[in-house]
């Protein structure tokens, strides 16, 4: 499953402009600091559901971080999702080679919900909290920062793609 949620938002190299990709912004504290990424909602029917990536880039434009959310089959405002499946990895060089991966402690207290999502615009926003703990750790010439990463705080506010 990791395989499939990785490949669904993972690219080697810099992230190229896709035509009509419409990026919002993710806000949240990662253990205690606050931080901004990119994010994209998208549907996919080859992929069956909806999925939100929030991705990092350094400034060369190479991935860094993301938080991968599983697939949704539906968009429900007001649910509170707490078995969704996401994950967070870590890539190093330009952005192709995977440093690190973590799963979601499903023992915390985890919530994923939409909070609006206007049907006409496809304008999408929600929150998330999540306790991550590290799965696999790919580089061997430094140290994980992190055994275990906290998100509190989490918004998203975006758009869905409707890709296919």
């Amino acid at each position: 499953m990791l395989f499939t949620v990785i490949s669904l938002f993972y690219s080697c190299g810099i992230e190229e402009p896709v035509e009509n990709i419409y990026k919002g912004i993710s806000t949240f504290y990662k253990n205690g600091s606050y931080t901004t990424f990119d994010c994209v909602f998208n549907n996919s029917l080859k992929h069956d559901g909806y999925f939100l990536s929030v991705k990092n880039f350094n400034e060369q434009g190479y991935e860094r971080e993301s938080i991968a959310f599983g697939r949704l089959e539906d968009v429900l405002v007001g649910v509170k999702y707490d078995s969704i499946d996401v994950y967070y990895y870590t890539v190093l060089y330009d952005g192709d080679v995977l440093q690190s991966s973590y799963k979601l402690d499903t023992s915390a207290n985890n919530f994923f919900v939409i909070d609006k999502c206007n049907e006409e615009t496809g304008d999408v926003s929600g929150r998330f909290q999540l306790t991550m703990f590290l799965n696999k750790w790919y580089d061997w010439e430094t140290q994980p920062e992190y055994d275990t990463i906290q998100f509190t705080e989490g918004q998203f506010e975006t758009r869905i793609n409707f890709l296919d």
